[in-house]
C-alpha cells in the first residue's frame, strides 16, 4: 500500500515521470476498457482518493459505508498496481537487454513545417524567428510563438488566384489560420495546399494529404471544401477531423460539431464518422456512430489506442510522430490489439516500454537509429 500511495501522490504533485504516467494510464484504462474512452487517469484517481479517505476514516468511524462501485474499483486498482509495481521493482534489478531499447532516446515531435509560396519560394518555419514571414498579393503572413502561421488580408486584395502549400514532416505538427478566420491543426507527415485569399472566390477549397483538424469560420455564401484522395468534404462552419494518408487504404472524416457533406451526397452529423474505401466508381462510404475522442487524440497530445485499430495502424501513428519506421518480423501476429492512452510528449523508449509491458511479453521492440524492429 505504501508503494501505491507514493506513486499516486507523486502523480498528484506533478513529479511522476512520463513512463510512470504511462504505466498508470495503461493499467487504469485496462480496468475501464469496456467504458467510454473519456475516462482518464484523473477520473480513476478521484475514485481511488475518495476510497482512501473513506478507508482511513473507517478506523475512526466504523459506521461509514463505502460506495459499492468505488469499493470494486479500489480493489481492482490496488491489485493491478500491486502486481504492476512488484513486476517493475523486481525486473528493474535484473539485467534487461530488451529494455535497453536505445542508446540515445528519440524525443517526441515538435512544431516543424515548410511553407512554399506561390512563386516557388520555400521557407523553413522552424528556422525563422517569430513575426512577419512574407507578404504576397495583399496578404501578410506571420509566425506566432505558439507555432501558428497566420494569414491576414490587407484592405485591398488583388483578384489574383495564388496558392501556398504547407508541408509537415514526420516528427512535426503545425497550426494555420486562414484569412477568413478558419483554424487548421496539421499532424505529422501532412500537406495542405490552400488559396492565399478567398475574397474573389465562390468557394473556399483546400487540398489535404495526411491528417488535419478543422475549425471553420461560418460563411453561408462561400462554402468551405476539403479535397482529399477519396473524399470531398463540404462544410459551412463546423469542427471536424480528416485522416487521409497515402499509405493507408481508407479516408476517415469525423464530425465533432456542425454538419458536413461527403462526396456531394452523404451527410454526417456530430458524433459520426465517414469511412471511404476504394476509389472512383468503386468508392464506398460507410457512416457510423463513434467515440470522437480517439479521432482527435493527436490534437490533444495523446495516443489513444482502441481495439478496432490494427496493430499496423497504431505503429504507423507512433512512427509518424517520432519519425521512425516500424518493421515487424514474420512471427509477429496481426491480431495484436492495443487499448489505452499514452502521452504524445513522452520519449519513444517510454512509449515502447509501456506497450511491451501491456502485452506481457508477446512483443518486443529493438531500436536502431530510426528503425524499430518488432519481434515476439
Amino acid at each position: 500500500m505504501m508503494e501505491i500511495n507514493e506513486l499516486i501522490e507523486k502523480y498528484q504533485r506533478g513529479e511522476a515521470s512520463e513512463y510512470e504516467k504511462g504505466l498508470l494510464e495503461t493499467w487504469f484504462n485496462r480496468y475501464y476498457e469496456n467504458q467510454p474512452l473519456e475516462v482518464s487517469i484523473e477520473d480513476c484517481l478521484d475514485d481511488l482518493i475518495e476510497v482512501k479517505l473513506n478507508l482511513d476514516s473507517r478506523f475512526k468511524k466504523p459506521e461509514i459505508r463505502l460506495w459499492p462501485r468505488i469499493a470494486v474499483i479500489a480493489a481492482s486498482l490496488l491489485i493491478i498496481l500491486s502486481i504492476g509495481l512488484y513486476f517493475y521493482k523486481n525486473t528493474a534489478k535484473q539485467p534487461q537487454p530488451k529494455r535497453q531499447l536505445i542508446a540515445k532516446d528519440i524525443l517526441p515531435g515538435s512544431n516543424k513545417a515548410i511553407l512554399t509560396l506561390a512563386n516557388g519560394t520555400k521557407i523553413n518555419l522552424s528556422d525563422l524567428k517569430n513575426g512577419e514571414v512574407a507578404q504576397q498579393a495583399g496578404i501578410v503572413i506571420t509566425k506566432s510563438a505558439e507555432g501558428e502561421l497566420i494569414y491576414n488580408a490587407k484592405a485591398n486584395i488583388p483578384s489574383v488566384k495564388e496558392y501556398n502549400t504547407i508541408e509537415i514532416p514526420k516528427g512535426g505538427e503545425y497550426r494555420l489560420r486562414l484569412p477568413d478566420g478558419s483554424k487548421i491543426w496539421l499532424n505529422a507527415a501532412s500537406t495542405l495546399t490552400f488559396p492565399t485569399s478567398f475574397k474573389t472566390r465562390d468557394e473556399r477549397r483546400v487540398m489535404l494529404s495526411g491528417e488535419a483538424y478543422f475549425e471553420i469560420a461560418k460563411n453561408q455564401k462561400i462554402p468551405f471544401r476539403v479535397q482529399t484522395l477519396k473524399q470531398l468534404v463540404e462544410v459551412l462552419g463546423t469542427h471536424f477531423n480528416i485522416k487521409s494518408y497515402k499509405d493507408e487504404d481508407v479516408v476517415k472524416t469525423t464530425l465533432l460539431e456542425g454538419l458536413v457533406k461527403i462526396n456531394k451526397n452523404v451527410m454526417i452529423r456530430p458524433g459520426e464518422q465517414a469511412v471511404t474505401t476504394g476509389s472512383g466508381d468503386h468508392a464506398k462510404t460507410v457512416i457510423s456512430k463513434v467515440d470522437t475522442i480517439p479521432a482527435v487524440d493527436w490534437k490533444n497530445d495523446a495516443f489513444i489506442f482502441v481495439k478496432e485499430d490494427s496493430f499496423k495502424s497504431s505503429m504507423d501513428k507512433i512512427g509518424r510522430w517520432y519519425d521512425v519506421e516500424f518493421i515487424c518480423d514474420q512471427d509477429v501476429t496481426a491480431d495484436i490489439q492495443l487499448a489505452g492512452r499514452l502521452s504524445r510528449r513522452s520519449a519513444l523508449s517510454n512509449i515502447l516500454q509501456t506497450i511491451e509491458l501491456s502485452q506481457r511479453g508477446k512483443i518486443h521492440f529493438k531500436v536502431e537509429g530510426r528503425r524499430v524492429t518488432v519481434t515476439n
